[in-house]
């Protein structure tokens, strides 16, 4: 029952991934194309595109060829503004965890779990923080403060997650997909999108920590203790390229390990997948006439 699961949240990771990825790469595209139609100065011919522009200008509105031109200018400030923020974000908060941590048990954690890579640092901190974070140096973060709420079984499993994370380079992923999700808001079933595959990755995180402990008894007390402790401490989101065992969904992944046979269905909301794909057809159309 499990491995058919575990192969159900593989399948559902890759089509959120792939069609995320293509929808957003299909739109950026067009955007690219139509960029350098506008920068080189390329005449727009007389099609529907031009009436529309020259009725509009006649009632004094922008013209589309406006509208485009700022929606266009608008998703490249957005996709570069947000990739820096979240770049120099992990820079600052790497050098930040760096000046908290504790040799001592960062050896100790490396030793157990990854002896040749050196891949833990165990910073002080009395909030509960477990994470993994970026992209080419990827390290997994855990403070001293979620080390003393869990007992031994509890940090194992919360270890074995994060390195799941590491292994299968989520922090990239989940990264690319939220750029994508901020640069093109028109879209809004990117943010579903995005927010569905972290799911999907954090159940098969979960999956990959109860398989190693042969047990999800570690497992539930962590994210029982987690969700007990958000209750009076809600985490702010960080500025930085990473995957977090404790903010995604935690009751839902409760919910899988209290009743694993009454699994709910997890579907991306209609409505905005219609309006999405309205929004989406009539942007090609106005950039591919652009183009003729």
């Amino acid at each position: 029952m499990e491995k058919r699961n575990v192969n159900h949240w593989q399948r559902r990771s890759r089509r959120l991934l792939h069609t995320g990825l293509l929808l957003s790469l299909f739109t950026i595209g067009l955007m690219f194309i139509y960029a350098l139609h506008a920068i080189f100065g390329w005449n727009i011919p007389f099609d529907l595109l031009r009436i529309c522009n020259r009725w509009m200008e006649a009632q004094g509105w922008f013209s589309v060829a406006h509208v485009l031109r700022g929606l266009v200018l608008c998703t490249f400030v957005l996709y570069i503004g947000y990739g820096l923020d979240q770049w120099l974000g992990s820079h600052r908060a790497y050098r930040y965890f760096q000046s908290l941590q504790d040799e001592e048990q960062s050896a100790q954690y490396n030793e157990v779990y990854s002896p040749a890579n050196k891949l833990f640092v165990i910073i002080h901190c009395p909030q509960p923080l477990a994470l993994t974070m970026g992209i080419f140096r990827r390290r997994i973060i855990l403070s001293d403060g979620l080390l003393r709420m869990l007992d031994q079984q509890e940090q194992q499993a919360v270890a074995h997650h994060e390195l799941f994370h590491y292994r299968h380079r989520d922090p990239l992923t989940t990264f690319l997909l939220g750029q994508f999700a901020v640069a093109l808001w028109f879209l809004p079933v990117l943010r579903n999108i995005t927010l569905h595959y972290k799911i999907s990755r954090e159940i098969l995180a979960d999956s990959y920590a109860v398989h190693h402990l042969g047990t999800p008894v570690g497992l539930g007390g962590a994210l029982l203790k987690l969700v007990h402790r958000q209750q009076y401490h809600s985490p702010q989101p960080f500025r930085m390229i990473y995957s977090s065992f404790a903010e995604t969904s935690l009751n839902y992944r409760i919910h899988r390990i209290v009743e694993p046979d009454q699994e709910k269905s997890l579907r991306l909301p209609i409505g905005t997948v219609l309006f999405s794909v309205v929004i989406l057809i009539s942007l090609s159309i106005l950039l591919l006439w652009s183009l003729l």
